[in-house]
């Protein structure tokens, strides 16, 4: 459990109390899916607590929490200081009370401490490395492939009315149906939501636009906007593609080649409305060289191309020169690209 927690704005958000300012720090903080993850942890013990078998020492709890109230109202480098010190410590003690008595001192005690049951919810998280994907099955049988430099969270099971996970970066996802239990896939302020399909989610945290793609079944596509329900964008079927502009709040709905979707499981060239500068980036990735486009004018000239497996390079630079009319020289590890046009 992070002690970079905001812990009286988590009471407070949960307790329907932050003022707009406060409401929008958290959702901040949420973007970052370990903090999703310990905040849904936390969102589990608050929906338990009804439960009779959760024991918990109320007054040791509101001990452990004031002191992290105090810590975070007199530390000049807590990273929430500025919305924090606008909440009363009182406030801060109503709120965690609240969470208090549903449990929540139960959980925060015994992540510090060790001791106590361990009934809360579980989440597990898989992580892909540079130029690495992954493949594994979730609780449900489901099938998920995780692209390179991507991070994935979900429950150890299913036990909710939903399968929920949450990914940051890009995966591909193959869902058992199950009508009474949809499968939701949260994601950098986006909710995609199926009962049965296969389909693939782009959202790294580093790039303005996320994407949506459907290979086969359909899928409900969301904008998660804070903690009321998510406002729901369009329902995308086979070879719909969304594209979301987070930051612009633009989106617009492409038709792609379901052999495209999610062509990256298999390790093959594909470029579907790259510029040439993605391309240069994954050809060198691809091939170990340094590729030089003196014409700075195609850097942002689109590219509509695949290449079979076992595709070479020279092979890759004959067609895209032919496309765009350029010349190019290969040198051992150097390639050159002169002139060219962006048609």
């Amino acid at each position: 459990m992070s002690d970079n927690a905001p812990w009286p704005l988590i009471a407070k958000y949960l307790a329907g109390e932050c003022s707009p300012e406060e409401k929008l720090t958290i959702e901040w903080w949420l973007e970052e899916i370990d903090n999703r993850i310990l905040f849904e942890e936390i969102k589990a013990a608050w929906e338990r607590q009804s439960e009779p078998d959760i024991a918990f020492s109320a007054e040791r709890g509101l001990g452990k929490l004031h002191t992290k109230i105090s810590e975070a109202a007199e530390d000049p480098a807590e990273p929430f200081e500025r919305p924090v010190k606008l909440i009363k410590i009182s406030s801060w003690l109503a709120a965690a009370g609240i969470l208090l008595l549903i449990g929540f001192s139960y959980l925060f005690f015994n992540q510090n401490t060790g001791t106590g049951k361990t009934d809360r919810t579980a989440y597990l998280e898989k992580t892909s490395g540079q130029d690495e994907v992954i493949s594994f099955s979730l609780p449900d049988g489901s099938k998920v492939w995780l692209n390179e430099n991507s991070k994935i969270g979900f429950p150890k099971e299913f036990s909710g009315e939903y399968r929920e996970v949450l990914i940051e970066g890009e995966a591909f996802f193959e869902v058992v149906p199950n009508p009474r239990k949809p499968f939701i896939v949260r994601s950098n302020k986006v909710s995609t939501r199926v009962l049965g399909t296969s389909f693939n989610v782009k959202a790294y945290r580093y790039q303005q636009t996320a994407s949506v793609s459907v290979a086969t079944g359909k899928v409900e596509v969301s904008k998660e906007i804070g903690a009321d329900e998510p406002i729901r964008i369009t329902q995308l079927t086979p070879r719909q593609e969304l594209v979301i502009n987070t930051q612009k709040d633009e989106t617009y709905i492409d038709i792609v080649s379901t052999y495209d979707i999610g062509a990256w499981r298999r390790e093959q060239l594909v470029f579907r409305n790259n510029t040439y500068t993605e391309v240069i980036v994954r050809l060198e990735k691809e091939f170990g060289v340094k590729i030089d486009l003196q014409n700075k004018s195609l850097s942002n000239c689109r590219v509509m191309a695949s290449f079979n497996e076992g595709a070479v390079l020279n092979d890759v630079l004959k067609l895209l020169s032919i496309s765009n009319s350029f010349r190019y020289d290969i040198k051992e590890n150097q390639v050159t690209i002169l002139g060219g046009v962006c048609r």
